[in-house]
C-alpha cells in the first residue's frame, strides 16, 4: 500500500512539473520562443526538444528496467554532444510540433508507469531515482530557466519586446 501512494505522489509531482512549465511558456511571443541562445546556448524551443528527448530516454529506459535490468547510459559519452544533436536533429519541427511531443511523451510515460504494477515497484524499492529524476526536477529546472528568461522578457520597455 505504501508503495502505491510513493507512486501516486510521483505521478501527480510529474504532472505538476509540466504542467507548470507549459504555464511558464504561456504568453512568451512565438519570436521570443525560437529566439537563439535566450536560455544558455539554447532557445526556449530548444529546451522544449531537449525536453522530450530525455523523456523519450527515460521511457526507453524504463522498458528495460521493468524486465529486471538496469538502463545502460553508455550510449550516451558525451552528454552536451548527445544534447545538441537531439536538439539539431529536430530544430526544423515548429515550437507548437515540439510542444505537443512533449505532452505526449510525457503522457505516455505517465500511462506506462501506471500500467506498471504497484507490487512490482514495491519489490524493486519503489520507482528508479533516475525516472523520477527525468519527469520531475529536469523539467522543473528547466522551467526555472525558462521563467527567469520571461520574467527579464516582461520586464523589458514594450519597444525592446
Amino acid at each position: 500500500m505504501e508503495g502505491m501512494l510513493i507512486i501516486t505522489e510521483a505521478i501527480e509531482a510529474a504532472n505538476r512539473s509540466i504542467t507548470a512549465f507549459l504555464e511558464v511558456l504561456a504568453d512568451i511571443p512565438q519570436e521570443s520562443l525560437t529566439k537563439p541562445k535566450t536560455v544558455g546556448d539554447w532557445s526556449i524551443k530548444d529546451i522544449i526538444i531537449h525536453l522530450a528527448v530525455w523523456e523519450e530516454e527515460a521511457a526507453r529506459a524504463f522498458e528495460i528496467w521493468k524486465i529486471g535490468i538496469e538502463p545502460d547510459w553508455s550510449h550516451i559519452d558525451n552528454l552536451d554532444k548527445f544534447n545538441q544533436e537531439s536538439i539539431n536533429s529536430r530544430r526544423r519541427w515548429s515550437t507548437s510540433k515540439a510542444i505537443e511531443h512533449l505532452k505526449t511523451v510525457h503522457n505516455g510515460i505517465i500511462e506506462n508507469i501506471k500500467s506498471f504494477p504497484e507490487s512490482e515497484f514495491a519489490k524493486r524499492g519503489g520507482m528508479p531515482r533516475w525516472l523520477y529524476s527525468q519527469i520531475t526536477s529536469h523539467i522543473e529546472e528547466h522551467a526555472a530557466k525558462v521563467a527567469a528568461y520571461k520574467h527579464r522578457l516582461t520586464a523589458l520597455p514594450e519597444s525592446k519586446m
